[in-house]
């Protein structure tokens, strides 16, 4: 059996998806589709650089630029956002996917289309970022579909505002979503495929909460 890849079908209709996907000797259509969403991940983090979300720090120094070299800073932010979303979206696809492949006999390549779909709600969330926070002058963190807007009511620390920014329904889908394809694609207990994909979750949060404070000190080191 051919399989071809739909990141979209596989969201939209796990059960079926899963058993054409489990059954193929053949797969076709995964790589393109890869390069297509690493090229969105370039372009929509891109974006966020460019309306300033993402980073409390730029939009603090506006006042420290006119004109064009605004602007400029903001470019060569922008540029770096773009390469950031390309290295999410890299270990998105490709690190998660060996990991569970380390842990489950389930070819690689299988795994790959998993992650494609997983990395599409990645996306979304992304999306949602840019449509909303810049219009009401928040941060990823104090996004209305995760935990975040919620500790930013009792706490001012930064870290924990960020730790449980990262914990959105967007997140809670994804790793949903990963467990239920794990278990489709191979006969694991349960319990050790939440913990696999929690375990993958957690590091992903506790990254998220380190890397998006030390990017607003990098910013303010360079436009400063």
């Amino acid at each position: 059996m051919t399989y071809h890849t739909n990141p979209f079908r596989l969201l939209t209709n796990a059960k079926e998806t899963l058993f054409k996907l489990r059954e193929a000797e053949e797969l076709r259509g995964h790589w393109l589709w890869t390069i297509l969403i690493l090229l969105a991940f370039c372009l929509v983090y891109a974006a966020l650089g460019w309306v300033g979300a993402g980073t409390e720090a730029l939009n603090q120094l506006k006042s420290d630029y006119i004109g064009s070299d605004y602007e400029y800073a903001k470019f060569w932010f922008m540029i770096g956002r773009a390469v950031s979303g390309l290295v999410l979206g890299l270990l998105i696809i490709f690190v998660v996917s060996l990991v569970f492949y380390l842990f489950y006999e389930i070819p690689y390549q299988k795994l790959l289309i998993i992650q494609l779909s997983a990395s599409m709600v990645f996306l979304l969330e992304a999306v949602s970022w840019l449509l909303l926070l810049p219009a009401a002058g928040l941060e990823w963190d104090r996004s209305p579909f995760s935990l975040g807007i919620l500790a930013d009511l009792f706490t001012d620390r930064p870290w924990i505002i960020s730790l449980f920014g990262a914990i959105s329904l967007f997140q809670l889908f994804i790793l949903y979503f990963q467990a239920k394809c794990l278990l489709g694609l191979y006969p694991a207990k349960r319990w050790h495929v939440w913990a696999v994909a929690g375990m993958i979750y957690l590091c992903y949060v506790l990254l998220l909460t380190l890397f998006g404070g030390i990017g607003n000190k990098i910013v303010a080191f360079i436009f400063a």
